[in-house]
């Protein structure tokens, strides 16, 4: 291995390490969502003990969630949650995270995921059957809340209706 190549993945452990201490410093409020996600303890345990220890002694950190950014390189199962630019997105497809592939821009590996503990989050366009609407789900769509009607409903309120009752 040349010189190069070995400053540029200190550099890049540098850079994990620095992202793993954040992570464990994010706002308390977001840091409590965050630890919901499945997988989030597992695949990032030293960050996850590091909050709680924080969060005893209540720490009043601030991170922005634009800092907070994935590595490119990792490998990411099918199932596994990502936060990118702010939002959530599942992972679809197991991959090695490259810059190209981002979350937001390949359907096909990734699906944007609305925040669990929001009772009428903002209507997605389901990808496929793996994402559609189960008959009961609430969303807001143009500023109004809905419930489906139907299971497997991949249409929004206005392209069907009958798949959605406006509630008042």
């Amino acid at each position: 291995m040349n010189e190069e190549t070995r400053e540029q993945q200190n550099e890049l452990e540098t850079q994990r390490l620095n992202i793993e201490a954040r992570m464990a410093s994010v706002l308390p409020s977001v840091i409590d969502y965050v630890t919901g996600l499945s997988g989030f303890k597992n695949k990032y345990p030293a960050a996850a003990a590091e909050y709680a220890a924080a969060k005893e002694e209540e720490a009043d950190v601030e991170v922005g969630l634009s800092e907070w950014k994935f590595r490119i390189g990792e490998w990411v199962n099918a199932g596994d949650e990502l936060l990118c630019d702010g939002r959530i997105y599942e992972v679809l497809q197991g991959h090695y995270l490259q810059e190209d592939w981002k979350p937001g821009e390949v359907p096909a590996l990734y699906r944007l995921k609305s925040d669990p503990g929001e009772e009428w989050p903002e209507w997605i366009q389901p990808t496929g059957a793996h994402d559609t609407y189960a008959k009961g789900a609430k969303v807001t769509y143009k500023g109004q809340h809905y419930v489906s009607l139907i299971d497997n409903n991949s249409w929004s309120p206005e392209a069907y209706p009958a798949g959605w009752e406006l509630q008042p």
